[in-house]
Formats: C-alpha cells, structure tokens, sequence
C-alpha cells in the first residue's frame, strides 16, 4: 500500500490497519535470560525502528517476558516497557500497531479473555489493542510443529484431554467473547 522509510506497509486483512511488513518480536525483552536487552536497550529498539526506520508492529503477550523469574521480571513487564516508551517518547498511539495475546491453554475463556485483555491495556497505557490473539486455545488445535497433521480430527478434539479440569469452553464462546471485545472498540 504504501512505504514508509523504505518499510513496506500493507493492509492487514480486510482492515483499514497498515502494517510494516517487518515487526518487533518482544518475547525476551527484560527477561530473565543473562542476554536480554534492558528497559534501556528495549527503548532504543523502539526509537530505531519505530521513531526512525519505519516499523510500526510490535508484537508481545501478556506473559512476556519469557523467561519471566518471579524476582526482577514478571509477566508482563514487556508490555509496561512498551506502554512507558510511547509515553515518555509521546508517541502517537496512531504510530504503533500493538499485537498482543492472551496466555493459553485452560486460561482461554470468555471471563478472561476480557479481564486479561483489560489488565494488558492498562499496561499498554492504552485504551485499544489493534491485534489480540489467543497464544493458543483451549481446543485441540492441530499444529505440524508439533508432528501433527494440519488436518483438523473431530475425534481428538473430543477427547478427555480437552475437555477435563475446569470445563471446556466451545469455540463459540471464544469467538463471541472476541467479538465483545471488537464491539467495545
């Protein structure tokens, strides 16, 4: 569609939302790991491609950053770096195309992906999420990473597995408890 400091942008699906085509991946920012970039480091990231290169993706989950010790990182703290940058940088909310997830598995239901979604805007600093995604369902989910096939299997879907501790919530109620969300803005 357009591009922006030598950064192709393209609409993302049917949306009026333009994406770079490359993004910031900030699974490890401010992790525990000996190697992660600082709150620091994660900044001048943000300033380099955002401020001047023509990034606007940046993409991060609640849970992050991975690995996250409980003592001087949390889950997270990688969205509060993200929320704080646009702040203290004062940077458009316009400017930055957010992408972020929900943590998955048994945690995936209508009450959390609206209080969980709630907890990563107030992190975020902002009153919207342009991409929120479930990191991965409460469903048998066919993966091939996984050496599965792509091939969806009714039958496993149905096992105890999926739908034993707690319950199990329909796929409808996931998507319904999305669209609540797109329907709030």
């Amino acid at each position: 569609i357009k591009v922006v400091n030598g950064i192709k942008q393209r609409r993302l699906g049917g949306s009026d939302i333009f994406v770079s085509e490359i993004g910031l991946g900030t699974q490890r920012w401010v992790s525990g790991d000996f190697n992660a970039p600082s709150k620091e480091r994660c900044y001048e990231f943000m300033d380099e491609a955002i401020l001047m290169r023509g990034v606007n993706l940046i993409d991060t989950a609640e849970q992050y950053p991975i690995p996250s010790d409980g003592r001087t990182c949390f889950e997270g703290d990688t969205e509060r770096v993200i929320g704080s940058w646009m702040k203290d940088r004062k940077v458009p909310r316009t400017d930055v195309v957010i992408a972020s997830k929900i943590t998955g598995g048994r945690n995936v239901n209508p009450r959390n992906i609206r209080k969980d979604c709630e907890e990563s805007l107030k992190r975020l600093q902002t009153d919207y999420i342009d991409v929120y995604l479930l990191h991965w369902p409460q469903r048998y989910s066919p993966q091939s990473n996984w050496g599965q096939s792509l091939k969806y299997n009714i039958e496993e879907d149905a096992s105890p597995y999926w739908r034993s501790n707690g319950g199990h919530t329909s796929f409808e109620d996931l998507c319904l408890a999305m669209q609540d969300l797109i329907d709030q803005g």
